[in-house]
């Protein structure tokens, strides 16, 4: 496992037979699974509309978003008929923090000998494992509820 490619940002592209102005009036609806904000003609942000992780341990709101679980994306017109979307979320370096903790834990211990217990130095390196893969699951939730979205009617 690559701990790289776990916090880079994910790039995806969709090709859909829509015009961008039927596209655009179906991401005016109102949508269910995800909520959607234009921040220009062609470019938009799309989040969860709640992260069991992102809502309830960090409670990090972004302007115009409903969780930390966020895909910005790029509408591009290919032909009359054909429109690419692309999506990028965002990287997750803020979880190399939690790899740093045993480490301080560790030169503190020696320097206060404050006997830290051992087990306890692998606690934030398993909470990391944990939130990365928690949160890699959310965003490709956030990603397949918007191809689902997409794909109907």
């Amino acid at each position: 496992m690559n701990i790289s490619s776990l916090l880079k940002s994910h790039k995806e592209e969709i090709i859909l037979n829509l015009s961008i102005d039927d596209l655009k009036e179906k991401l005016n609806e109102d949508i269910e699974p995800f909520h959607f904000r234009w921040e220009s003609e062609t470019r938009f942000i799309i989040s969860l509309k709640f992260s069991f992780g992102s809502s309830l341990t960090f409670d990090t709101h972004y302007h115009n978003t409903k969780s930390d679980i966020i895909a910005k994306g790029n509408l591009t017109k290919l032909s009359s008929l054909k429109t690419k979307i692309s999506l990028e979320t965002k990287s997750r370096y803020w979880l190399l923090f939690l790899l740093c903790l045993p480490i301080l834990m560790l030169i503190i211990d020696l320097w206060l000998q404050i006997g830290i217990f051992i087990p306890a130095y692998f606690i934030f390196p398993v909470a990391f494992l944990i939130l990365t893969k928690v949160i890699q699951h959310e965003y490709k939730r956030l990603i397949i509820n918007f191809k689902t979205y997409l794909d109907q009617n």
